[in-house]
């Protein structure tokens, strides 16, 4: 019978990292030195992927409430896993008001920044949220952000869909060159398959869009 899950561990990924760089034999063990050397390099590159957008559409979105204070035009937010905004709402009960998420060139253009009211837009600057209007009542605005990727775990999958390991395990291994210091033709040919895989993983990213065929309009 078919099947269509098919999952590798993290220790499974070191495995094939170590086998790409010419370390590990066929039935030979992974040490924990090295495993250690290729988690870091793994967990690194997967948290610079997700902060160039490669895989912010596999990790939901969390939410967090943030509470606003009368006269005070700043806020933190606090957890220790945000990475971007998606949306805020302004929350009254059940009621719920969306607000403007703007640049930091809309925020300076606003001339009275402290003007007081329902804030209608933020400003995020880091963990720091800059409303306008500033809030005239206490209250609480809703956040729905992108979490970071977390590290992954030995007996775990790597938090990736499974059309990106094989690309992903070309990345990790051109990566770690330097560390492992390959055969010269190893290397090279590691280091010369590394933009195609970056492309390939920017490319298995992309949304699925229906390839059906589209009139065309004459005008």
């Amino acid at each position: 019978m078919a099947t269509y899950a098919w999952t590798l561990t993290r220790a499974n990924l070191i495995a094939a990292i170590l086998r790409k760089l010419g370390v590990l034999g066929a039935g030979d063990t992974v040490q924990p030195e090295d495993s250690a050397v290729v988690a870091e390099a793994l967990d690194a590159r997967l948290k610079e992927m997700q902060s160039l957008g490669v895989l912010w559409w596999n990790v939901s979105g969390a939410q967090t409430s943030i509470t606003l204070v009368a006269g005070t035009a700043t806020a933190t937010i606090t957890p220790t896993d945000y990475l971007l905004p998606i949306t805020m709402m302004l929350t009254d009960g059940t009621d719920q008001a969306p607000m403007s998420i703007i640049s930091h060139r809309e925020y300076q253009a606003i001339t009275n920044k402290t003007e007081q009211g329902n804030p209608e837009q933020v400003f995020i600057d880091g963990t720091t949220c800059r409303f306008w209007p500033v809030p005239n009542a206490n209250g609480t605005a809703k956040l729905t952000y992108q979490s970071m990727a977390a590290d992954t775990e030995n007996g775990a999958a790597a938090d990736v869909p499974v059309s990106m390991i094989r690309s992903l395990t070309r990345v990790i291994a051109a990566d770690l060159v330097d560390e492992y210091n390959p055969p010269p033709e190893r290397a090279a040919r590691l280091l010369a398959g590394l933009p195609d895989a970056l492309r390939t993983l920017r490319m298995l990213k992309r949304e699925p869009v229906d390839t059906a065929t589209v009139a065309p309009e004459w005008f």
